[in-house]
Order: C-alpha cells, then sequence, then structure tokens
C-alpha cells in the first residue's frame, strides 16, 4: 500500500456553532502546505477540538468552508487518520493486532498486516510487546500502538487530539521523538492540539494560537529549527527562547489578531 502524499489544507472564514449553544468558532482562516506540522495551542474552550473534528469531517462547520486537497473533508478520510486523547484500543486484540486493524478493515491479506504491523511496531520500540494486550501495556505504551495503528494508513493528513497528555515528561518526550521518526518514514501534514508549549515548540513548524469565546486565531509563530529534530534541541538555548515567547503570547491571547511572527 503506497503512502498517501502530504496534504494541503484550507480553512476559510470558518465557524462553528452547536444547536442552541454559543458560537465555538468564528472567522477561521488558516492554510496547511503539505507537510507542514501545525500545532494548535490556545485555552480550554477555545475550540481546538471542535476544529480537528470539523477537519475530519465529523461535524459540518456552521460558516465558510474547508478543502483537503481542493475537496470538502468527507471525502478525503480515507487519506486521514485521527489520534484521539485515550488511546482507544480494542481490549480483546495483541498489539500486533490492534495495528493491523485498519488493513484488515480494508481487505489486506494476513502476511501484509503482519509484516506492516511488525514494522511499526519496531519503529515505536514495542516489537516485543507485540503479542501483548492492552492491559499489559503501560499507558506510553497502549500510545505508542495507537499511533503505530495510525500509521498503517499511511495518512496524508493527520490530526492528534492532546495524544500524550496524560503521560509523564519523560515518557511525552519520548513519543514526541517517535511521532517525528515516523513522519520521517512516511511524510505527512499534521495538526496537532497541546496545552503543552514546550510539545509544541518541539514537534511544529508552525504554532498557531488560538483565543477564546469565540475561538480564533490569535497569532501564528513560525518555527526556525529544521527536521529532523532529536532530543538535544530540548537543551538549546534558542529553544527556550521560543518556548518563553510561545508562553508570552499564549498568555496575552485575549489580545486583538497579531499577524504571523517569525522568530
Amino acid at each position: 500500500m503506497s503512502a498517501s502524499p502530504p496534504a494541503s489544507v484550507a480553512m476559510e472564514a470558518v465557524g462553528k456553532q452547536f444547536e442552541g449553544g454559543p458560537e465555538v468558532l468564528a472567522g477561521v482562516t488558516l492554510t496547511a502546505r503539505p507537510g507542514d506540522f501545525i500545532a494548535l495551542i490556545g485555552p480550554s474552550g477555545c475550540g481546538k477540538t471542535t476544529l480537528l473534528r470539523l477537519l475530519a469531517g465529523l461535524t459540518p462547520p456552521s460558516a465558510g468552508a474547508i478543502t483537503l486537497d481542493g475537496v470538502i473533508p468527507t471525502a478525503a478520510r480515507k487519506h486521514l487518520s485521527f489520534i484521539f486523547q485515550e488511546p482507544t484500543l480494542l481490549p480483546w486484540l495483541t498489539a500486533q493486532r490492534n495495528v493491523e486493524l485498519p488493513l484488515r478493515l480494508r481487505g489486506e491479506n494476513e502476511s501484509v498486516r503482519k509484516e506492516r504491523a511488525l514494522e511499526l511496531l519496531k519503529t515505536v520500540g514495542l516489537e516485543d510487546a507485540a503479542a501483548q494486550y492492552p492491559r499489559q501495556l503501560s499507558g506510553g505504551m497502549k500510545m505508542r500502538v495507537s499511533l503505530a495503528r495510525a500509521m498503517t494508513r499511511q495518512p496524508g493528513l493527520l490530526l492528534l487530539d492532546e495524544p500524550f497528555a496524560a503521560l509523564d515528561e519523560l515518557t511525552r518526550n519520548r513519543l514526541n521523538e517517535d511521532l517525528l521518526r515516523l513522519r520521517e518514514r512516511a511524510p505527512f501534514t499534521a495538526f496537532f492540539v497541546t496545552h503543552s508549549v514546550s510539545e509544541a515548540v518541539f514537534l511544529s513548524n508552525r504554532i498557531v494560537v488560538l483565543a477564546a469565546n469565540p475561538g480564533r486565531v490569535a497569532a501564528e509563530i513560525v518555527s526556525p529549527f529544521p527536521y529532523p529534530r532529536t532530543a538535544e534541541l530540548r537543551e538549546t538555548p534558542e529553544y527556550l527562547q521560543l518556548v518563553a515567547r510561545v508562553t508570552a503570547r499564549l498568555r496575552a491571547n485575549q489580545t486583538p489578531f497579531e499577524n504571523k511572527i517569525s522568530l
């Protein structure tokens, strides 16, 4: 199965209001070039998860338009994967079988499924846990299985909704590195929701700060760090400086819209 090329994404004046409720998002205009890794940060309730759901075609926008490679999200679902806050593994399947599941649903034969699943489990350091069930895995191991499963589809667009939020810092850092390693092997465009500024800076080439009530783009900060990135980046003065600047902008995200900042 060939990989989907990294997707382009266009959101034009996108708004979302659920029936009987306040506006969740308003006037969101944002584009992603193929291969962009965009981190979405902002206060709770600013619509970050809703924005991912709109991109996945799980709910329609109330205003504006969204296209993925020129088509509406529901027409592009086979080219995207969504990683949720919880691993959502099937408890009666082993790690290998959980990773194989998307391929099984596509009708791939058993040998292809097994080869691809074991390759991806090895990439995330779980080749020795292939026969274990979710109850036998730690939280970090479960999320690594979830990452591997998402990559079996070789998506052009990967949507991630705070997948590492419940993990300790060391495990989170390791998973950040695993994710970028997977991206090197099969490039994709990504939208990554997080509350961690350090995580956003480490992973992304563009950081979009959202303000709340309603959710809207307050600022975009462009990261200067080239890929591939390694753990040593976190120790550099330039990285720590950018973390501090993004943190300051996040605190001030109720100020009027600010144009793109290149640092």
